[in-house]
C-alpha cells in the first residue's frame, strides 16, 4: 500500500474523522493478513494509511484498539445497510431473509478483516473485548427482534430466539472460516440460498 499517493492533509486529518477512521482501519487489516497481528507496529499502520503518527494515536492507543475498529466497521456497515434496506417492510419473513443474506454478503466482503477478529480475539485487552462482544450482541438482537416479531405475528412457531439467532449469524461465519471447503462446490449465491431455506424450514410456523 503507497501511502504517498492518499496522503492526507493536516486540515483532512483533523475535519475528516470517518475518513480517517477507515484508512486506519484497511490499512491495519491489510498489514494484519501480510505480517501477522504481532509482527505489524503502530507507526506502519500509520504510514500505510497516509495519516501522520500522532493523529493516529489520537483515534488508537494499542493495537487492540484497532482490532475493535476493525469488527465496529464489520458490524456498522451490516446495521446501516440493514435499515435503509428493511424499512418500510412489514413482513417478518422478508425482513428475516433481507438480514441473513446482507449479514452473510456483509461479513464475506470484510473476510480478511472477520478472519482476524477470530485469529486475534484471545489478545485484545479486557475494554475492547468488552466492546466487540457488545456489538456482537447488538447484531444478534437485531436478528432475535425480527424472529420474535415472526412469532407474535404467527409467521413462525415458537423456537428458542436466542439460539436461532446466534445460528444465524454463525452461519455467516461458517462461510468465512470454511471456505477452503465450501468453495469447491457452492458459490456465495448457493451457498445464501441453502442457508436461507433451512431457516426458515426451521422457523415457519
Amino acid at each position: 500500500m503507497q501511502s504517498s499517493k492518499s496522503k492526507l492533509t493536516v486540515l483532512d486529518q483533523i475535519t475528516a474523522s470517518d475518513k480517517v477512521r477507515r484508512k486506519i482501519v484497511d490499512a491495519a487489516s491489510v498489514l494484519y493478513a501480510k505480517k501477522g497481528f504481532t509482527a505489524t507496529s503502530i507507526e506502519e499502520i500509520s504510514e500505510a494509511a497516509g495519516v501522520s503518527l500522532p493523529v493516529t494515536y489520537g483515534y488508537i492507543k494499542n493495537k487492540s484498539e484497532i482490532m475493535r475498529m476493525i469488527m465496529e466497521d464489520v458490524l456498522n456497515t451490516f446495521q446501516e445497510s440493514l435499515v435503509s434496506q428493511i424499512e418500510g417492510i412489514d413482513d417478518p419473513e422478508e425482513k428475516l431473509a433481507i438480514a441473513l443474506i446482507l449479514y452473510i454478503r456483509v461479513v464475506d466482503r470484510h473476510r480478511e478483516k472477520a478472519l482476524l477478529i477470530y485469529q486475534k480475539s484471545s489478545s485484545l485487552d479486557k475494554a475492547s473485548k468488552a466492546r466487540v462482544m457488545q456489538l456482537e450482541i447488538e447484531v444478534l438482537n437485531i436478528f432475535k427482534e425480527i424472529i420474535q416479531e415472526g412469532i407474535d405475528k404467527g409467521v413462525f412457531r415458537e423456537v428458542d430466539v436466542d439460539l436461532i439467532a446466534y445460528d444465524i449469524m454463525m452461519m455467516a461465519h461458517m462461510w468465512v472460516l470454511k471456505r477452503w471447503h465450501f468453495k469447491k462446490r457452492l458459490t456465495l449465491d448457493r451457498y445464501i440460498d441453502l442457508q436461507l431455506v433451512t431457516v426458515l424450514r426451521a422457523l415457519k410456523a
